[in-house]
């Protein structure tokens, strides 16, 4: 299973022409802002792990979820960028299912509102264009 959080950057096509009119290193500046979101995303992430957000108040937790939250960084493949969020399913505790949760288990309701959510998902679409925005009013200075 994939991580579910979608942020689709094709619809900040504005932002980029704008900003590349304007001489900004686009590689640079889409590079801070899917960065800064992506952090954030990983903090709201490890947040969610707190104990109490966790099946049976973090009871059975040994702490192995929490090590496997990646550390985002910004992967660029000609034009396009990736930044990957959620857990690292190749480590042991991966938290997969604690956003889906099992049939024995009900799932972490914050990672649950993170990635499957689509509230948390416009706002950080949100904040990805007020950053781009501020970006471009910086430079029209």
């Amino acid at each position: 299973m994939g991580n579910m959080l979608d942020i689709d950057f094709s619809c900040f096509s504005d932002y980029a022409e704008k900003l590349e009119k304007l001489g900004a290193d686009l590689q640079q500046v889409f590079d801070k802002v899917m960065l800064d979101a992506a952090e954030e995303v990983q903090q709201e992430t490890k947040v969610a792990l707190s104990s109490v957000n966790l099946p049976a108040k973090g009871r059975y937790s040994r702490g192995k979820t929490m090590d496997s939250v990646i550390e985002p960084k910004v992967e660029w493949n000609g034009s396009i960028a990736e930044v990957k969020l959620g857990f690292d399913k190749s480590k042991p505790g991966a938290g997969g299912f604690l956003i889906t949760g099992t049939p024995k288990m009900a799932p972490d309701n914050k990672l649950n509102e993170i990635y499957a959510g689509k509230k948390f998902e416009r706002q950080i679409n949100k904040k990805i264009k007020e950053a781009l925005q501020e970006e471009i009013d910086k430079r029209m200075k």
